[in-house]
């Protein structure tokens, strides 16, 4: 049988369409398979092992806090910070298989250093708590060793962190190139380019969407621990580099377990939401807010350091101004906020963990002094 050039013209774009259609879809569901790696392996086991640190520090803090003050809320807090760290390390156990260096690194050298860090930990614990303070004070400054030894460790797992991201990252683009090539073949195809362009901006959408959602608060919008932790490391360089000095300010939401059982937690929610809007709003376009944990939240300013104080109260007053109710909470029985605040000026002895202790410190005072105050770290 001869076929005219029509024919054979129809049966070639046939067979092209036929072709191209396959081609594509094996392109784009290869893209989204990426996709759902980077969601389903890169982002937990990166969001999991950035948390060791800050959780390793919050201990450092607690128990300063406890052998200088003796509460019982510091030694519940020191508990649930402990518990977190082990079912952190639970969770990495069984996402770390996704990643052999990551593995090493955790067995080899972050599992043991944490170990030896719990025990001193609870050694200073027992030493408090049978007022053995003569111990307690010879080893109060002890676990910044261990926190300092593990800096070491957190700089490869963060660096680990970015190879995990980055290879899941170039599988997505390798699938990308793979769809350009598509988009190239079928350029005489109307309906199918159109459709590859779609698809293309759909899946950069999604890249974006993954991206927001490793970097923000899923309940405030807000950026999270993670983004903050990011932010601070970087201000800090350009502020050693310029000699300038960055602010830190912190702040609890005063008696927000009581707000929680009184309320209910969806009331919680809402009311923190409420908390971080205003944060948005007063921190001003220098201040870059985040979730810093819990009812605590976080701001920092580096170009504007010395409005500290300012944006402090306009937060404080501006919590106030909500009149959100806490018919418990006497003697206001509205919600506000404690605030702890700390400016250094970064060089070679000043790192953010400083600064990060000298804010909490505050907070610490101003909740000790009867809440809903700012106070600011002496530097002296």
């Amino acid at each position: 049988m001869k076929f005219s050039a029509l024919q054979w013209f129809l049966m070639t774009a046939l067979f092209s369409l036929m072709f191209t259609s396959i081609w594509s879809y094996t392109a784009f569901s290869n893209i989204e398979r990426e996709n759902d790696r980077i969601l389903a392996e890169a982002i937990p086991i990166s969001n999991t092992a950035s948390q060791l640190f800050p959780l390793l520090l919050d201990q450092e803090l607690t128990v300063r806090s406890y052998y200088l003050e003796r509460r019982q809320q510091d030694f519940e807090q020191f508990q649930t910070t402990r518990a977190n760290l082990q079912a952190s390390l639970e969770a990495l156990e069984q996402l770390d298989d996704l990643d052999l260096t990551m593995r090493r690194i955790l067995q080899e050298e972050a599992v043991p250093l944490l170990q030896q860090t719990d025990a001193f930990y609870q050694r200073q614990l027992t030493y408090i708590q049978q007022d053995n303070l003569i111990e307690a004070e010879r080893n109060r400054y002890d676990g910044m060793a261990y926190i300092n030894q593990f800096r070491q460790i957190d700089i490869k797992i963060r660096a680990e962190i970015e190879q995990i991201v980055m290879a899941a990252t170039n599988r997505s683009k390798a699938a990308s190139s793979s769809a350009k090539w598509v988009i190239v073949i079928v350029l005489s195809v109307a309906v199918l380019i159109l459709f590859a362009f779609l698809q293309t901006f759909r899946l950069e959408r999604s890249k974006r969407a993954l991206i927001r959602r490793s970097l923000h608060d899923s309940l405030t919008g807000i950026p999270n621990r993670r983004a903050f932790d990011e932010h601070l490391e970087r201000v800090f360089e350009e502020a050693r580099l310029s000699a300038s000095e960055v602010t830190l300010i912190l702040l609890d939401v005063d008696a927000f377990k009581l707000y929680n059982d009184t309320y209910g937690h969806l009331q919680g929610d809402a009311c923190l939401k409420q908390v971080a809007s205003v944060l948005k709003k007063q921190a001003g376009p220098f201040g870059h807010v985040a979730r810093y944990g819990g009812e605590e939240f976080a701001v920092v300013l580096s170009d504007q350091s010395a409005q500290g104080e300012l944006v402090a109260e306009r937060i404080r007053t501006g919590i106030l101004d909500l009149k959100l109710p806490h018919e418990r909470y006497a003697p206001l029985y509205q919600v506000s906020v404690s605030l702890g605040m700390a400016t250094v000026q970064p060089d070679d002895a000043l790192t953010e963990i400083h600064l990060i202790d000298r804010a909490d410190m505050a907070l610490y005072a101003a909740k000790a002094a009867g809440k809903n105050q700012l106070v600011r770290h002496d530097a002296s």
